[in-house]
């Protein structure tokens, strides 16, 4: 098993949910991060929120979806997301849930995270494939810049030998939480 593992596929297929359930206790000594939508009482998404891996802590609105135009605070990723990523590597492995994102439009970011990934230390998460990828540039008017920061964030992913690209489909499931069991009873003891 590639001591890194990213599942990738359409939003709401539990993805992120899978990562967390399979993990269960030993994410209380994951490094890393975990962006989270927050919703109203109604379900409606309000926006999305950085926050440690394990929830503790503070989180942090890098998208407001509540006013008349969305607004993105990429600043969030200078301090808060390349943060988490520098203090991963004092964790026995990490959770990057979920990258591919805005935060890609973020240079500061992407470079901890190239450092991040240049490095050794097993991790598990999520990587927002082009379906998703699609909706984000529809709904917050991206620019090509974006769609161009992602594709070469999942391509070199998928072309990386220590990294298992895991594309989440209706069916494949079971392959996907088999694949999700292995690399915890290998990485995350």
């Amino acid at each position: 098993m590639e001591p890194r593992l990213f599942l990738t596929g359409p939003l709401g297929e539990g993805k992120s949910s899978m990562i967390r359930r399979e993990l269960g206790d030993r994410i209380h000594r994951a490094g890393g991060f975990a962006t989270v939508r927050d919703r109203d009482e109604n379900g409606t998404v309000r926006g999305f929120d950085i926050m440690s891996a394990d929830g503790y802590g503070p989180h942090d609105r890098f998208l407001d979806l509540t006013g008349e135009k969305p607004w993105i605070n990429l600043e969030i990723f200078d301090r808060v997301g390349a943060d988490y990523l520098r203090r991963a590597g004092e964790q026995p492995f990490a959770v990057l849930d979920e990258i591919g994102g805005v935060e890609v439009l973020n240079e500061a970011f992407m470079d901890e995270l190239a450092r991040f990934l240049s490095g050794s230390q097993p991790c598990i998460g999520v990587m927002k494939g082009p379906g998703p990828a699609g909706k984000l540039v529809e709904m917050m008017g991206l620019t090509l810049r974006y769609e161009l920061a992602r594709r070469a964030l999942y391509e070199h992913l998928r072309n990386d030998p220590n990294t298992l690209l895991l594309e989440l489909t209706e069916g494949s499931e079971e392959t996907a939480r088999s694949a999700v069991r292995a690399w915890v009873e290998e990485y995350a003891k």
